[in-house]
């Protein structure tokens, strides 16, 4: 998976990068906001996506806590120190109070235990766009006919 690659282009913003080594969880959280109508782009960690975030304008990073060659919190510690504006949502199968003091502490705008329901992230990426100042597209409302909603 390349960071540099829209997976599933819509020209919709705002853009948001889903940072995570498990493939199939990337893969679905990106499928999740890339049908909202937002710009989708995914990294396979944390060092991809702040190669990314050097690259192009980004929005909201998603992000695992539990990745290879950099993990959540110290992508979260560089983006401040890089981009300050950007929102940053934490997904994890591995919250600890701790963990989620530490995360809060250095400005994540969530934190979110795995796993995800589309309703809850796409909610969740919405107020924290809105406290930057960005309007995100509205939350899809689940039509009777879909099957239920997907977790991720």
């Amino acid at each position: 998976m390349e960071a540099e690659r829209s997976v599933f282009p819509l020209g919709g913003t705002p853009t948001v990068l889903v940072a995570d080594d498990d493939r199939d969880h990337c893969l679905a959280l990106a499928k999740i906001f890339a049908r909202a109508g937002y710009r989708v782009r995914t990294a396979a960690d944390g060092q991809e996506a702040l190669n990314a975030l050097r690259e192009q304008p980004i929005d909201l990073v998603l992000t695992d806590l539990r990745m290879p060659r950099m993990n959540g919190l110290d992508l979260l510690l560089n983006i401040r120190a890089l981009r300050p504006q950007i929102a940053v949502i934490i997904v994890t199968a591995f919250g600890e109070w701790t963990t989620y003091m530490q995360a809060m502490d250095c400005g994540c705008a969530d934190y979110l235990n795995k796993p995800v329901r589309r309703g809850d992230i796409l909610l969740t990426a919405r107020k924290a766009l809105a406290r930057r100042g960005i309007r995100a597209p509205d939350v899809p409302a689940r039509r009777p006919e879909d099957p239920a909603e997907p977790a991720a």
